[in-house]
């Protein structure tokens, strides 16, 4: 009687401490922030556990900078079977040049199906997939990003609306891209990007063409309507701030947008699970709010401090980890960036200065979209860069319309951008 006594007893403290270890499964829509870390931490979602599912940074976010996570079960992501048949179609016939650390004979899809975490080039591997994906579509549109600019004690100082657009011309994917190469192959990507509100900035504007040559790089125009000219850039204006007073660099833009072979060293750290918003509610703007308001972003808390936290929820996805060291004219002196193990798209990047410390976090929440052909992609819609020694951010959202038929090399140029901002 004795023995089974203690038997149960000792059986009833194994029980609790293998439940103090796993915690439990989180409900949907459980708020992980500073008050109730401490209780989730060891909880699990999905079978993982909360602190497995966190940097160290974003642990430190929570309690001390006011990041907050509302949590949901992951979702799959349906994407178009025309994508996936294009990556097995032309999976083995791109390879890597170490020597100039670029894709060689791609003809469109994921590059590099298969990653090796023990791959020394598994880096620049990772990245050249997220370059190359193209989920977001051969030509898309967003004819109104808006942009709030966010004083993280005051709230909301300021607003601007931009107005990008994108043709790619290598590697085409949707059932109305036509041919997968236009032009004489030479050229990747065409872009615009210009700022269309408040009217004392109204016309700053950036005109791109990234090359498929490795060793070429971007060439960039910038527009300034208040001289009513347009500026060549060099090559290394991917660095520099993007204008108009938001918190990007030119490279931040979706998370990060270099190329591996401008950086010194991308390392692929490892796999794992992360809190990212996968699944991001649309419409993230809404047009029967007040012109110019804030109130035109529903899925953002802008009135409670910090003043940058999402209401759409996360979720665990897997991705890859990956360490960018910049060259030493750089502003960054570290990135770390989280990109999406399945479809290559990247969520968040943590970003520390020249002495390693942090100060920088991007954050985008992205959503499945169909677009004007039917094709059936993924893209950003909603996000935030976070300056954490400005105490400052730049919180936005943007309506998303892919395959737009009406976006070409004919139509994204150089004259298109003096024709846009200067009016």
């Amino acid at each position: 009687m004795k023995n089974m006594l203690r038997n149960t007893l000792v059986s009833i403290a194994c029980l609790t401490a293998m439940t103090l270890v796993h915690g439990k499964e989180v409900p949907p829509g459980t708020l992980l922030n500073s008050g109730s870390i401490d209780g989730l931490l060891g909880d699990t979602l999905d079978g993982k556990t909360i602190k497995s599912l966190l940097t160290e940074k974003m642990e430190w976010l929570i309690r001390n900078k006011g990041l907050a996570m509302k949590l949901a079960h992951a979702k799959p992501i349906v994407v178009d079977p025309l994508w996936h048949e294009t990556n097995k179609k032309n999976s083995g016939t791109a390879s890597y040049d170490a020597k100039t650390r670029s894709v060689v004979g791609w003809k469109g899809g994921v590059p590099f199906t298969n990653i090796d975490l023990k791959d020394p080039a598994a880096g620049d591997k990772v990245t050249w997939n997220e370059r190359y994906a193209n989920l977001e579509g051969y030509a898309w549109h967003e004819p109104k990003m808006i942009a709030l600019l966010v004083d993280l004690d005051k709230g909301v100082e300021r607003i601007q609306h931009w107005s990008a657009k994108r043709t790619i011309m290598s590697g085409r994917i949707g059932q109305g891209a036509g041919s997968a190469t236009i032009g004489d192959g030479t050229i990747f990507s065409k872009s615009l990007l210009y700022l269309t509100h408040p009217i004392d900035i109204k016309g700053i504007g950036l005109y791109m063409i990234r090359y498929m040559d490795p060793n070429k790089m971007d060439d960039k125009w910038v527009y300034i309507n208040q001289f009513r000219r347009t500026k060549r850039v060099s090559g290394g204006g991917w660095m520099d701030p993007l204008g108009g007073g938001v918190d990007w660099l030119v490279e931040d833009l979706n998370v990060w947008d270099g190329l591996p072979h401008w950086y010194p060293s991308v390392k692929l750290i490892g796999k794992r699970s992360l809190l990212v918003v996968a699944n991001a509610a649309q419409p993230p703007i809404d047009e029967s709010k007040p012109a110019n308001s804030s109130e035109q972003q529903p899925y953002h808390d802008i009135k409670n401090p910090p003043y940058f936290n999402t209401m759409n929820s996360f979720e665990p996805r897997e991705v890859y980890e990956v360490e960018v060291i910049p060259s030493e004219e750089h502003p960054y002196g570290k990135r770390i960036v989280w990109i999406d193990a399945e479809l290559y798209q990247p969520f968040y990047s943590e970003i520390y200065d020249k002495k390693g410390e942090f100060f920088k976090t991007i954050l985008y929440e992205r959503s499945p979209y169909v677009g004007k052909d039917g094709f059936k992609g993924y893209a950003p819609i909603q996000g935030a860069v976070i300056d954490f020694k400005r105490k400052h951010a730049s919180v936005w959202g943007a309506n998303w319309f892919g395959n737009e038929p009406d976006i070409s090399d004919k139509t994204i140029t150089l004259e298109a951008l003096e024709r846009y901002s200067g009016r």
